[in-house]
């Protein structure tokens, strides 16, 4: 069962670094070329609506950040 366990979170952490990746590739590419896509516009409007929650989204916030972590 430990087999399984890391390669779960093995193959889940390869899929979050390729993930990062993609998102800082899209951010260089946004900065020399004018593209439609806004990376880093959809990363403060994720946080805007945690924040517009009040202290419940917040709350919901870190939550959420401390599964990422």
């Amino acid at each position: 069962m430990a087999d399984v366990n890391a390669t779960v979170q093995n193959a889940a952490a390869g899929i979050v670094g390729v993930i990062k990746a993609l998102i800082v590739l899209f951010v260089f590419v946004n900065i020399i070329y004018s593209t439609g896509f806004d990376p880093i516009g959809g990363i403060v409007d994720l946080v805007n609506t945690f924040l517009d929650g009040g202290f419940a989204g917040l709350l919901a916030l870190l939550v959420f950040l401390s599964f990422l972590g």
